[in-house]
């Protein structure tokens, strides 16, 4: 499904962003991105969408190069991203009805089922809306697009406590029920556990673990104290 080796991203002044990256997510899994501010984690979300082309190392998503073939398999894919500009004199529906003209599997029940569930009118202007509640409005079109991968960037750190639950919930739905695969970068973990599966943990531009949860948690603990963990050990290693 997703598949990066020796990945890596360097600007223009020959500033390493990311280096080694390294990991494999088969069909159906929930993979957790995690790391500090300015780790890496968007930069290595650009890559995997062909927002950005690679330095160096082999990436492939749904079977595709993402810097030769981008287009191919993106109605395979819904993103969501706190960056995507959403026009505030646009009512909830202008924004479905865009948005769903680039997906044929789009389903409007779903989409119905969707806004029922996140609490959300039709008719609502855009502009009007806090910024959790435009993301809930993203959640729906991507989800209601029926993707067999779904990559966020940050989206969850503007949603509320009961918005955030539902979320991971409908992703968690999702996957069980159409084996839908998740790539999601946060810097909020807690509470990731019981939804996520795989954790893959950056820190300055580098991989520091890469795991099936069930091994990383230790019996007892919980995600976020053992990504505090791995990132403090890791600061302390640097020279």
């Amino acid at each position: 499904m997703v598949s990066a080796g020796g990945l890596g991203y360097r600007l223009g002044s020959g500033r390493d962003i990311l280096a080694e990256i390294d990991f494999t997510l088969s069909p159906g899994s929930f993979l957790a991105v995690v790391g500090e501010n300015g780790a890496g984690k968007t930069t290595l979300l650009d890559l995997l969408m062909g927002f950005r082309r690679r330095a160096r190392g082999s990436l492939s998503v749904l079977g595709q190069d993402p810097d030769t073939d981008p287009w191919q398999a993106r109605s395979r894919i819904a993103y969501l991203s706190e960056k995507i500009d959403m026009p505030g004199d646009w009512v909830v529906a202008d924004f479905l009805g865009f948005h769903r003209r680039f997906y044929r599997s789009y389903d409007r029940d779903e989409e119905r089922t969707l806004m029922g569930r996140l609490g959300l009118r039709s008719d609502t202007r855009l502009g009007t809306m806090s910024a959790g509640e435009n993301r809930r409005v993203q959640i729906v079109a991507g989800l209601a697009a029926r993707p067999e991968l779904l990559i966020a960037d940050e989206i969850t750190a503007v949603l509320d406590i009961l918005g955030r639950r539902l979320f991971l919930a409908l992703l968690k739905e999702r996957q069980q029920t159409m084996g839908l695969t998740t790539v999601l970068a946060t810097n909020v973990p807690e509470g990731l556990d019981p939804y996520a599966d795989h954790v893959l943990v950056i820190s300055r531009g580098r991989q520091v673990a890469f795991s099936r949860i069930a091994s990383y948690v230790p019996d007892g603990g919980s995600l976020a104290d053992a990504i505090a963990d791995t990132l403090t050990t890791h600061a302390r290693a640097l020279p």
